[in-house]
């Protein structure tokens, strides 16, 4: 079946994941199951790289003087502006999230193909994984409209998130093919080095869940070990071991947030760890567009995070704000299961 999609964008991570061949490999997978015609891409590992001895049409651009996310944003701009039926973005979380806000800025509201290529791929933005790309079929593909979750310090919106926004000091990151924990701090600079999770909170530390007419507070002071807004998930109906979070989805409410005496957003921990340590406590709340998360007085440097991305570096002075967008982008699922391994 051809593909309802003529001319696409396509933003590849070169760094995601295991690195540019993967990325690269599924990228030229993806656009030819899909039958695209015309792919409006970046230069070299960029995307273009992709496509030697490609029947269909192909426009590149370069982005000198760019890296990283703003590499990545610079390139979604401009294909913005040349138009597109869709995106298509290789790469982890992050990426795609990072795609799905300069769409949100410019007005692009083009069904985005999420191909997870990153070190977790949880976010629902991500259409298949990048080892089944070639198993993408336009018949098979249905358009959504997806929420997100908006992270801001002190008033400024900062980035959107599909799967989470975690204030903590490491994020999740592979590195020579281990999933590891690296510091945040550092990978905002551009550098790779593990780091430890650790408490956010102090005694002074607040987390209020914010209303119109009111205010509830959430948990305060050296419990506050990490924050993590998320999203409730049909998934958990019935499921009563998951608590208020299976209450959230029951009610049909969007998001939750959660406030755990212990850092959560981890991979380095073992077996045995796990099973000596003490009962984890912790504070959930339910979230929708009339609520916000507010989060005071953190140890300073705590990054404030969206889908893996550190946004910046907290100091005791600022507030860290979380909130729902209802309907900002439209995702793209398949009816085939393609996000697991």
């Amino acid at each position: 079946m051809d593909s309802p999609w003529r001319r696409v964008g396509l933003i590849v991570n070169p760094t995601a994941g295991k690195g540019p061949q993967e990325a690269l490999t599924a990228a030229r997978k993806a656009v030819e199951s899909l039958c695209i015609e015309e792919v409006l891409t970046g230069e070299g590992e960029l995307g273009q790289a992709a496509f030697t001895n490609w029947t269909g049409r192909l426009q590149s651009r370069s982005t000198p003087g760019t890296a990283g996310r703003d590499r990545t944003r610079a390139i979604a701009n401009w294909i913005a502006a040349q138009g597109a039926d869709a995106l298509i973005v290789i790469g982890g979380d992050g990426t795609v999230s990072d795609v799905a806000q300069v769409c949100i800025e410019t007005g692009l509201l083009v069904p985005i193909v999420g191909v997870g290529a990153g070190s977790t791929n949880a976010g629902r933005l991500i259409t298949c994984r990048a080892e089944r790309a070639g198993e993408l079929r336009a018949e098979d593909m249905e358009t959504w409209s997806a929420d997100c979750l908006v992270a801001s310090r002190n008033g400024q919106m900062l980035g959107l998130a599909f799967n989470d926004v975690v204030i903590g000091y490491t994020v999740v990151a592979i590195v020579g093919g281990k999933r590891l924990d690296v510091d945040a701090a550092g990978r905002m600079h551009g550098r790779t080095v593990e780091g430890r999770p650790r408490t956010i909170g102090n005694r002074r530390t607040r987390v209020t869940k914010s209303f119109p007419g009111g205010a509830v507070p959430v948990a305060e002071g050296e419990s506050v070990g990490t924050v993590v807004a998320g999203f409730a998930e049909r998934a958990f109906f019935g499921k009563a071991i998951t608590g208020q979070v299976c209450l959230t989805a029951l009610a049909g409410l969007p998001a939750g947030c959660l406030v755990c005496e212990t850092p959560l957003a981890r991979v380095g921990v073992t077996k045995q760890e796990v099973f000596e340590a003490p009962p984890v406590l912790s504070k959930y709340v339910s979230l929708s567009e009339e609520a916000a998360i507010l989060v005071e007085n953190v140890n300073p440097g705590a990054a404030l995070c969206a889908d893996g991305n550190p946004l910046c570096s907290l100091t005791t002075t600022d507030r860290a704000e979380i909130a729902v967008r209802s309907g900002a982008v439209v995702g793209v699922r398949s009816s085939k299961d393609l996000r697991s391994a």
